[in-house]
């Protein structure tokens, strides 16, 4: 099933394009450009859906930008800085992995959108286009910036399409499930408050005290599941100062705590107080509390973010998938021919 790729309803795997800080680097300043037959050709198909040479070639520089800025943020080299043969084939081949996902979640997209009646007006992509400019600062600079990526302003506003597809998606799934994100919240999100003994300093190194911190713990639990005042005993013990800025307790899922803080907390009924739990960073005396409608309020977009990503995946994971002979020949040195 062959159509104009940029002209139907798409998103992508890798969400909010716009929102993104790029930098444009890697790659090839100046390449032979490809032949339009060369361009034509089907590289990638999913669920009956065909990619040209082209359309893989735009969603292959855009996830190479991505991921070059990102490992530039840390310091990390950069496609431009890698030059070993087989070290420039990982490279490639990861940016491949990103272009291949995002073009799969466009076309289980795309099923999705016809299948809901939902479209993209131009007013939409023009929105979109507009916010990119004020990030970037100005019409210049994105023009500066999508020279050097090697993308004209048409192929980069069709991406924008990106941003408002999931956008829609996202929405249409959420009113058509509008109990999904407090359910998932109340299953799988906690509130506690805590003591902290530390027992390594501020480089991680274990303190030499170590009998005496354990004892200092094993105190502030009695005195705690006795009945004092556990806020008082946070204000006299603790050595976290993540709870002076979280006085309410930290509210927070799987995943997002150390392991020992997660589970010590989970074994707990609301209003139970655990014995000393010992992490990397110390001794902790655990209060768990209940959940509020204010702590939904301030995790309602994760939450629901955490869903639809869920069913986006869900897509992806049914999509048939079949690769082209020449989608290999696409590759850091060779992308930017595609799309001249």
């Amino acid at each position: 099933m062959k159509r104009t790729f940029w002209k139907r309803a798409a998103t992508g795997v890798l969400a909010a394009v716009m929102a993104l800080s790029l930098t444009a680097c890697g790659g090839k300043e100046t390449v032979e450009a490809a032949s339009e037959e060369e361009k034509n050709a089907v590289v990638l198909t999913v669920d009956g859906v065909d990619f040209t040479a082209e359309e893989y070639a735009v969603s292959f520089l855009y996830n190479q930008n991505r991921l070059d800025s990102m490992l530039s943020m840390y310091g990390q080299q950069t496609s431009a800085d890698v030059t070993d043969e087989a070290d420039r084939q990982t490279y490639s081949d990861n940016i491949a992995t990103l272009a291949k996902q995002q073009l799969t979640y466009m076309a289980v997209c795309e099923k999705q959108m016809e299948a809901q009646g939902l479209t993209v007006e131009d007013s939409d992509i023009d929105a979109q286009m507009a916010e990119f400019e004020e990030q970037m600062g100005g019409a210049d600079q994105v023009d500066e910036y999508l020279k050097g990526v090697g993308l004209t302003r048409e192929q980069y506003s069709d991406l924008a399409r990106l941003n408002v597809m999931i956008s829609k998606l996202r929405a249409a799934y959420l009113e058509a499930n509008p109990n999904a994100a407090r359910e998932r919240f109340d299953q799988t999100y906690m509130r506690c408050k805590h003591v902290l003994i530390k027992t390594v300093d501020d480089d991680n190194n274990e303190l030499e005290n170590q009998d005496e911190l354990k004892a200092k713990a094993e105190e502030v639990a009695s005195r705690a599941k006795a009945g004092e005042d556990f806020d008082a005993l946070i204000k006299e013990y603790n050595e976290d100062p993540g709870m002076e800025s979280s006085p309410d307790g930290y509210v927070f899922t799987e995943g997002e705590m150390v392991d020992e803080f997660y589970q010590g907390t989970k074994a707990l009924e609301v209003g139970g107080i655990s014995d000393p739990i010992k992490s990397s960073y110390g001794w902790h005396i655990i209060q768990r509390l209940p959940l509020r409608d204010e702590d939904f309020t301030a995790k309602q977009a994760t939450v629901e973010e955490a869903l639809f990503s869920e069913q986006a995946e869900a897509w992806q994971q049914a999509a048939e998938v079949t690769e082209g002979d020449k989608l290999s020949e696409i590759n850091l040195d060779t992308a930017k021919s595609y799309v001249q």
